[in-house]
């Protein structure tokens, strides 16, 4: 089966994929148009059990995945898992520069913790925070994904604000994965 998600944006082609995929269809193909829906759609691929490869096609991608059983609800609640969500560069509305350091120093804490988040992630302008204006910050993340947390970082909040190639650290993502993040896990603290 092949489908056409050209043109579309994310989560779009996720979400076209994986409907297929759950129904248990084999030789499912997806024609995207670049990077950002071929990396969201290699992580679907994992997620669900169905490993994607992808190749041009003319001046797009075909994502194929790969024949087999569906792992369907594979991302239950566990109770001890937690996501941090970022929506804004500050903690707190009243003072910058105040809510910047907090950010950061939340930052630096979780990196230290022993308990570190399944996820941290980040939306509107906290995706400005994984841009590398403040390095202490671009080096606790990394220190939390070698421990094990995963960083996504919404891609088309990135475009919005025109910064997509500073990014620095983490996983340029989209809405529907955000969101699959903070269904899997037991609680979201946002700060």
């Amino acid at each position: 089966m092949r489908l056409d998600a050209g043109g579309k944006q994310c989560p779009i082609p996720v979400i076209m994929a994986k409907k297929e995929l759950e129904a248990g269809e084999q030789d499912v193909e997806i024609i995207v148009d670049g990077q950002t829906q071929i990396d969201n759609l290699v992580r679907l691929g994992d997620t669900l059990g169905r490993p994607a490869s992808y190749e041009a096609l003319g001046d797009k991608f075909l994502v194929k995945f790969a024949n087999g059983e569906t792992k369907v609800g594979a991302s239950g609640a566990e109770s001890d898992t937690y996501a941090v969500f970022f929506n804004s560069n500050a903690i707190g509305t009243n003072n910058s520069e105040l809510g910047g350091n907090l950010a950061k120093m939340a930052i630096f804490t979780l990196s230290e913790s022993d308990k570190i988040p399944s996820y941290v992630l980040f939306m509107n302008e906290g995706v400005k925070l994984v841009t590398g204006v403040e390095p202490q910050i671009v080096e606790n993340l990394e220190t939390l994904i070698e421990k094990g947390s995963k960083v996504l970082v919404c891609g088309t909040c990135l475009n919005f604000y025109g910064i997509k190639d500073e990014l620095k650290v983490g996983t340029v993502s989209n809405m529907y994965d955000i969101l699959g993040a903070m269904q899997e896990v037991s609680k979201v603290i946002k700060l």
